[in-house]
């Protein structure tokens, strides 16, 4: 294995790479001289487009390489369908994923959010349907594999989803809950060292926080 490890960020709901969060984990890898390669990809707003994005880049890694996956709450619910296909596709690679309150079910609450939609951070103009809601059904992942490689965080405060149905489906998993918070995850800056500990293989300092 010579290739440097693959960083896959995928950003949440009306979001983009400009995203707080993943500018702060690009900030973290440039300033500690990281030694990984980060891809932050616009995702689309059709969840079938999402899956073409992401299998089409997976099927041009040739060589063997770990690859982490940090994804954001709509992005943690296309992450952990995103591992899956790794383990199908390169089973022989390492894959750690981490979760910022992630969405578990969202095809399930996204009906209330049918309609025009306007990004925050791209001002891009879109409509939500129920083709849509169809097709984010199809990145359900039912049965986690190896569940110890993956790393929740979640914080209670959370006013958009129930971090409660994230520490059910991801237990067996490493998980950080915090007290309090919200759903874009305060100070989620701080907890980058833990992080990346974690996508390496090594022991988390929880003591850092």
């Amino acid at each position: 294995m010579t290739k440097k490890p693959l960083l896959i960020y995928l950003h949440g709901f009306n979001s983009a790479p400009a995203s707080v969060k993943a500018q702060q984990t690009l900030k973290y890898l440039d300033q500690n001289r990281i030694d990984i390669e980060p891809w932050v990809p616009k995702l689309p707003n059709e969840p079938g487009a999402v899956k073409a994005l992401l299998k089409e880049r997976l099927l041009r890694e040739r060589t063997c390489r770990h690859i982490y996956i940090i994804g954001s709450s709509l992005g943690g619910y296309i992450g952990t369908w995103l591992r899956a296909q790794i383990h199908a596709l390169h089973p022989e690679y390492t894959t750690r994923l981490v979760l910022i309150n992630p969405a578990v079910r969202p095809y399930e609450g996204f009906t209330e959010y049918l309609g025009p939609q306007v990004n925050e951070y791209t001002d891009e103009e879109w409509e939500l349907t129920p083709d849509h809601v169809e097709q984010l059904k199809t990145l359900d992942i039912a049965t986690l594999r190896q569940p110890e490689e993956i790393f929740l965080l979640v914080q209670t405060g959370d006013e958009v989803l129930d971090y409660r149905k994230a520490v059910e489906k991801y237990s067996g998993s490493e998980m950080l809950i915090q007290e309090g918070g919200n759903h874009a995850f305060e100070h989620y800056d701080r907890t980058l060292p833990m992080v990346f500990q974690f996508l390496s293989g090594r022991s988390i300092d929880r003591i850092m926080l």
